[in-house]
C-alpha cells in the first residue's frame, strides 16, 4: 500500500514537472518574451529620435514586452547600422535607418552592413528638408550662396541625409560647400551655426527642435525641398521655383530595419505591431503635436523605394566622390 502510493506521488511529481517544462517551453518560444533594443543612429532631440520614440512608445504595449531606446550617434549613422548589421538575427535588435543617408556610406566609405541584406520592418515617415542660414552671415537668396567664397555647412558625419541633402544641393545650385564634421546630431549642428561656427544646412521641416532655430530667429529660411510652398513659410521659394525641381525628392526617409537573416514567423510579428502602432490615435496625435505626419511602408513594400534612391546615388556618384574628399 506505502509503494503504491509512493508510486502515485512520484507519477504526479513527474506530471507536474512535465507539464511545467511544457509551459516553459512554451514561452521561450512564444515572441517576445523580453525586452527589445532599438538602435537610433543620431543623438536625443532630432527627428529620428522623436519619431522612433513616438512609434517605439505604443509599439511596447502592442508586442506587450519593453521596448528599450539606444541612441547610438556618430560617423553618419554607420556605427548605429553596423550594430544593427551584427545583432544576433532574433528580433530583438531593430533600428532605424537614414536613407538616402545609409546608401551614400555604403557605396562610397567602408561598411560592415550592407541594405539590402537587412530584414525591412517600415517607414516611419519621409520628412522634408528646409535650407536655412544663420541670421549673422548675410545669405538670404541663392544668388548670395553662389557669389560666396565658401559656405560652411555644419554636420554629425558624413552619410547623414542632411550632408547627402547639402551635397546635392550645392552641386546642383552651383555654390561651394565646405563641410564642418563632428557634431553630436541635428541640434548641435544648428547651434554651432548660431555659434557662427558654419553658416547654413538643411533642416528637418518636421522637427520641433530644429524648426526652434527659425522660429526664434536665430537661423532664417532659404528655401523649401517642396513641390509648393509651405504654408507656414508662404514667402519661402521652393527648390522648383528657384529652377531645380528635381531637387524636390530630397527628404529624410525614416525607416525601421531588422538584422540580415531575421526569421520570417518573428518578422510578421513586428510589422504587424508596427503597422498597428503607426495607426494608433496615440501615435497620429503625438506626430500632429510634432507638426509631422507618418508616411507608413511596410514590409519588403518599401524595396521599390530603397531602389529608386540607389539610382539617384549612384546617378550622381561624382558629386559624392568629390564631397568626400
Amino acid at each position: 500500500m506505502i509503494r503504491r502510493y509512493s508510486l502515485a506521488v512520484l507519477a504526479a511529481a513527474f506530471l507536474v514537472l512535465a507539464v511545467a517544462h511544457s509551459s516553459m517551453a512554451a514561452q521561450e518560444d512564444k515572441f517576445p518574451n523580453k525586452t527589445i533594443t532599438w538602435l537610433i543612429n543620431a543623438a536625443p532631440g532630432g527627428g529620428f529620435d522623436l519619431h522612433s520614440r513616438a512609434v517605439a512608445r505604443v509599439m511596447r504595449k502592442k508586442l506587450g514586452v519593453n521596448i528599450i531606446i539606444r541612441n547610438v550617434p556618430g560617423a553618419g549613422g554607420i556605427i548605429s547600422w553596423n550594430l544593427l548589421s551584427a545583432a544576433k538575427p532574433d528580433g530583438y535588435t531593430i533600428g532605424i535607418v537614414n536613407l538616402p543617408g545609409a546608401i551614400v556610406s555604403q557605396l562610397f566609405k567602408e561598411t560592415q552592413y550592407k541594405l539590402r541584406e537587412f530584414t525591412w520592418v517600415g517607414r516611419i515617415s519621409a520628412a522634408p528638408y528646409i535650407y536655412a542660414a544663420g541670421k549673422q552671415h548675410g545669405l538670404r537668396t541663392l544668388e548670395d550662396f553662389q557669389k560666396a567664397k565658401e559656405v560652411l555647412i555644419t554636420e554629425s558625419g558624413y552619410g547623414t541625409t542632411g550632408w547627402v541633402n547639402s551635397a546635392l544641393t550645392a552641386a546642383t545650385m552651383g555654390f561651394k560647400p565646405k563641410f564642418i564634421m563632428g557634431y553630436a546630431g541635428a541640434p548641435a549642428s544648428n547651434m554651432a551655426i548660431v555659434r557662427g561656427e558654419g553658416h547654413a544646412r538643411a533642416l528637418g521641416l518636421d522637427s520641433p527642435g530644429q524648426m526652434a532655430f527659425i522660429k526664434d530667429g536665430s537661423m532664417v529660411p532659404n528655401w523649401v525641398y517642396l513641390e509648393k510652398r509651405d504654408l507656414r513659410y508662404p514667402d519661402v521659394p521652393t527648390v522648383g521655383e528657384l529652377g531645380f525641381p528635381q531637387l524636390s525628392v530630397l527628404a529624410a526617409n525614416r525607416v525601421v530595419a531588422a538584422p540580415p537573416k531575421t526569421p520570417k514567423d518573428r518578422m510578421a510579428v513586428l510589422i504587424k505591431a508596427f503597422r498597428e502602432s503607426i495607426e494608433d490615435p496615440e501615435t497620429q496625435a503625438a506626430f500632429k503635436s510634432m507638426r509631422a505626419k507618418t508616411a507608413p511602408v511596410y514590409g519588403d513594400d518599401w524595396l521599390p523605394v530603397m531602389e529608386t534612391m540607389f539610382k539617384l546615388i549612384q546617378d550622381n556618384a561624382d558629386v559624392f566622390k568629390k564631397a568626400l574628399k
